[in-house]
């Protein structure tokens, strides 16, 4: 169960739409190579804004984040046109909350025009001009149904980052596979992404949360509805599965889902509402094969400041994934997922201990949505080895950072969506450190000890061993007190032997037991009460003998 808690964490990374009202026309900036769309992120190199900014971004920074009339009468672009004339001010008279002068003929000041011009390529070459629209035929099905699910409108609450959850009944009126869902945005000021998550104990559900009622939840699933079937963030168009799997809902599959929402209202606006969702697409003509969602990577980060590149490395092993899988499964999308310190992230494939390919391996940016589509798709057999590298750049930052729902938390996981369901047992494979999550999972029971420490037993207060070891810490020493003789010696020749009490698999104890065991704690104050007085007579013996 410890591992539940932890699956499919998202964080909010700080808000730019709100920047769009500082300029004129922020909100109508064309983009200089596809026609009909808007680039939101005016300042940014990215179409959907977030990450390293452009020409224009980075004079309106130097300007304080205000239109000013320095800033309306650069040229940002060097195209030879003022920032005010691109923005429909040209007499640079505009004040924010009024109607700018020209609302035609807008153009981009961070681009040079003509776009395709010799003399601008060189100026426009971090421009990307492929198109990235979801494309899915398989919408235009014989048979295809759709239906849009949306919360009613909720008045957003007026702090900078929020989750809200609620519950939706599936179409029940036959046995479907669902192949693809666009999303149906009402706000875009505050939407930073939407979740859907399968419930595979629906009776549990239903009695847990309210039907069609949106309500604060937290980041993390509930364990009534664990299985994501899609994800949907700020700037992609939708998803469309692979054309051999689909999700099962219905009389035979799910029949409840929880949808997901993570609000962003960096301004504390008061009368921001929303009403969005997603449009599903599901059809009666099944598909060979149930799909499902399978995450690996790490439930633990330690990253320290001042990093140009840190690395966090996870495994899901040969040992998990052969209790995992009880036969082949077929990768048909992965995606990455870090926080706003990510700079790249690669998924890899081993068997043997052979690297067979990458299956994912790119550059990474929190705010612009990507992910891989494998066609074939890519094979896992049990006894592969999925390994999950995270690169981090912390330069600006003063603190260690660690796993977490916030803005200045991080994340390193990869979600992997794969059929046939029915071969995989377990929606993670996930690591703390360098230990396998899996062996403490109740479908691989079969692990006696994690790095030799019997981890459940420790977890359970009335085992006997424990029982021992509690009554004579009691007697022997004074937990958050001074050292004593007999407390020293106990810890030195009796604990200190425990490998439950050693390196990593003592860390897992420690912080499994905040949460599952909050009595343990008083014991291990009894035993940190002499490890300094041991590591110091330790040392003198090093000493002493060299």
């Amino acid at each position: 169960m410890f591992l539940l808690i932890v699956v499919l964490c998202v964080s909010v990374v700080s808000g730019y739409l709100h920047l769009q009202k500082e300029i004129p026309n922020g909100n109508n900036v064309p983009h200089p190579c596809k026609s009909n769309t808007i680039w939101e992120g005016v300042g940014h190199l990215s179409l959907h804004g977030g990450g390293k900014v452009n020409p224009f971004g980075a004079d309106f920074k130097n300007a304080g984040m205000k239109w000013t009339r320095a800033l309306c009468e650069m040229d940002s672009d060097g195209d030879g046109k003022t920032n005010g004339e691109e923005l429909g001010d040209p007499a640079c008279v505009w004040v924010k909350g009024n109607s700018p002068a020209a609302t035609n003929g807008i153009s981009h000041p961070g681009t040079c025009t003509p776009f395709s011009s010799p003399a601008c390529k060189a100026a426009n070459s971090w421009v990307d001009c492929e198109k990235k629209n979801t494309q899915c035929d398989a919408r235009n099905d014989v048979g295809m149904k759709s239906v849009t699910i949306r919360m009613p409108e909720t008045v957003v609450p007026t702090v900078a980052t929020v989750y809200y959850c609620m519950l939706v009944e599936l179409p029940t009126d036959g046995d479907y596979h669902l192949v693809s869902f666009e999303p149906a945005i009402d706000n875009v000021y505050v939407n930073h992404h939407i979740l859907i998550f399968g419930c595979d104990d629906p009776e549990d559900a239903v009695r847990a949360f309210p039907l069609n009622k949106p309500t604060e939840c937290k980041m993390a699933p509930e364990m009534q509805c664990m299985t994501l079937m899609g994800v949907w963030r700020y700037g992609s168009t939708g998803q469309c599965l692979n054309k051999n799997s689909g999700f099962r809902i219905g009389r035979k599959g799910y029949r409840y889902a929880r949808i997901q929402y993570h609000w962003n209202n960096p301004e504390m606006r008061t009368d921001y509402t929303d009403k969005s969702g997603l449009k599903l697409y599901y059809t009666p003509n099944l598909r060979t094969y149930d799909a499902t969602t399978w995450t690996v990577g790490t439930i633990y980060t330690e990253i320290p400041p001042g990093e140009e590149e840190f690395e966090v490395k996870a495994v899901c092993s040969s040992d998990c994934s052969s209790r995992y899988l009880s036969g082949p499964i077929y990768i048909t999308r992965a995606q990455n997922h870090m926080h706003s310190l990510g700079r790249r992230q690669k998924i890899q494939q081993y068997r043997n201990g052979v690297w067979i390919r990458d299956i994912t391996n790119a550059p990474y940016n929190y705010n612009d949505y990507s992910e891989f589509e494998f066609d074939p798709p890519i094979e896992i057999l049990p006894g592969d080895e999925i390994k999950t590298t995270c690169t981090f750049r912390t330069v600006d930052q003063n603190r260690t950072i660690f796993i977490g729902d916030g803005t200045s938390d991080e994340m390193c996981f990869g979600f992997i969506i794969v059929y046939p369901a029915q071969h995989l047992h377990g929606g993670t494979c996930l690591s703390w450190k360098d230990i396998d999550m899996c062996k403490l999972n109740e479908f691989t029971s079969d692990f006696p000890t994690v790095k030799g420490c019997n981890v459940k037993a420790m977890m359970n207060p009335f085992h006997p061993d424990l029982v021992s070891l509690f009554s004579n810490l009691r007697t022997y020493c004074k937990p958050f007190g001074i050292c004593t003789h007999e407390c020293k010696h106990y810890v030195k020749n009796v604990v200190a032997k425990n490998p439950c009490f050693k390196g990593t698999a003592n860390d897992l104890i420690r912080h499994m037991s905040i949460s599952k065991v909050p009595v343990f704690m008083t014991y291990l104050a009894a035993i940190d009460s002499c490890r300094t007085e041991i590591e110091m007579d330790n040392c003198q013996e090093q000493c002493d003998s060299g």
